[in-house]
């Protein structure tokens, strides 16, 4: 199985997962035997970041042979792409790679898909003298997914302490 996170690195397993699907910088696609062992780890730039046309990257999704997509948001629209290519997507995901990829595959796993057909897309016009705040609240939210990943690290260690 060929399983495809998106991610705000490019440090494979360890990265953090990206919120957001068809404008991540990166992929981390790790390659998994039917018995679960990892066989391939692999983080790309995602090349359709800056922009895009609907349907996109599920293609190019499907011509790295992606089976199972999980991200941490995506609309209805790209989740049918995903689905008419035959790749499963996994919406809700957050935490560091590694972590989210063992869920997966022990079945816990109980992210849900956004069914909301009647969402209407927000576009936000930035101005000129707004975008050094703009880019100084992203670098704020990248920390911030960086030490929610941290933080469920160590409470996934926790638990194991406690089992």
């Amino acid at each position: 199985m060929r399983i495809c996170f998106t991610s705000d690195e490019a440090k494979d397993l360890e990265s953090v997962m990206s919120y957001h699907f068809g404008h991540c910088p990166y992929f981390v696609i790790v390659d998994v035997t039917n018995d679960g062992n990892v066989t391939n780890v692999e983080s790309i730039e995602n090349p359709l970041a800056d922009e895009h046309n609907a349907g996109d990257l599920p293609a190019f999704m499907k011509s790295k042979d992606v089976d199972v997509i999980i991200t941490g948001g995506m609309g209805p629209k790209a989740q049918q792409y995903f689905a008419d290519y035959g790749i499963k997507p996994v919406i809700g995901a957050y935490g560091r790679v590694k972590d989210v990829l063992e869920e997966f595959l022990q079945k816990k796993v109980t992210y849900t898909p956004y069914r909301n057909e009647e969402a209407k897309t927000i576009h936000i016009e930035h101005h000129a003298n707004e975008n050094e705040e703009i880019e100084r609240v992203k670098k704020e939210v990248v920390a911030l997914r960086e030490q929610i990943a941290d933080l469920k690290s160590i409470l996934k260690k926790l638990e194991e302490k406690l089992s």
